[in-house]
């Protein structure tokens, strides 16, 4: 893989999370995450403090402890892909995986952070890894507002017309805010992920990198093409048909069927 997409993102900390929850459930104990000798849970892995998504979440331990029970979480090593045969012109995807809702523990002072709801946190901005295979396109988006009678609320980031702007400096304060919503609309990305973990409905865009059915959460709607994971870092045409199949009204009737 490319060094810009080996990074771990938030989407895999919530993954791990998942696996953590289904571990200790039954265990019954602390479970330790790392290379099955050293804890790896930071932002980065030279820091072994706790990364944004696994902060106070009770069922990791800090520590290595006799009889440990460990989480795989390595880098290249990912449950969803198939590490054997991804290479940096292409990400193969373990077609067996399947995505659980992962968890995320919040503070009371986070939480306090946003005392408003009754709107729909929508995300029309993308990382640039992957090429932009991920970028449906922030005029659709504006589109969508443009088209709905809703309240919307966004985050940091380029702002739509129409829409309120939160500042959320934070990962953690992006999920905070996301926990006021209604519900959730955007692309593949950490904050669907955080969606599913805060137990949130949401209305998905998906291109043609990678399937909504392994990465995607059956409580939300995905709009997909069905076109397959072509799994590319790079700019791609079968990647911008499937975010160009889906249209415009799409998304908005999906929005409706869930406000």
């Amino acid at each position: 893989m490319t060094s810009g997409d080996a990074t771990i993102g938030y989407g895999d900390d919530f993954i791990v999370s998942s696996i953590v929850k289904r571990a200790y459930a039954k265990h019954k104990k602390p479970i330790c995450v790392g290379d099955g000798r050293d804890i790896r849970i930071g932002d980065n892995y030279e820091d072994r403090s706790r990364g944004q998504v696994f902060l106070n979440n009770p069922k990791i331990s800090d520590v290595v402890y006799p009889g440990a029970v460990w989480v795989n979480n390595v880098m290249f090593n990912r449950p969803y892909i198939d590490n054997l045969r991804t290479t940096s012109e292409k990400v193969v995807y373990n077609q067996l995986f399947h995505v659980e809702p992962g968890e995320i523990f919040l503070t009371d002072e986070e939480k306090a952070k946003y005392s408003e709801s009754g709107f729909i946190y929508i995300e029309p901005n993308t990382k640039g890894t992957f090429g932009g295979n991920k970028d449906w396109g922030f005029e659709k988006w504006q589109d969508v507002v443009k088209r709905l009678p809703y309240r919307f609320v966004q985050g940091k980031g380029r702002k739509l017309d129409g829409v309120e702007q939160c500042e959320t400096a934070t990962f953690r304060d992006a999920c905070a805010l996301l926990d006021r919503a209604d519900f959730f609309v955007g692309t593949d990305g950490g904050l669907h992920h955080a969606a599913a973990a805060l137990g949130k409905r949401a209305v998905v865009v998906w291109g043609g990198l990678v399937s909504p059915k392994i990465l995607g959460y059956d409580t939300h709607i995905n709009l997909h093409s069905g076109t397959g994971s072509c799994g590319s870092p790079k700019p791609c045409k079968h990647c911008r048909e499937a975010l160009d199949w889906v249209t415009v009204d799409m998304v908005k009737d999906a929005i409706r069927s869930i406000a």
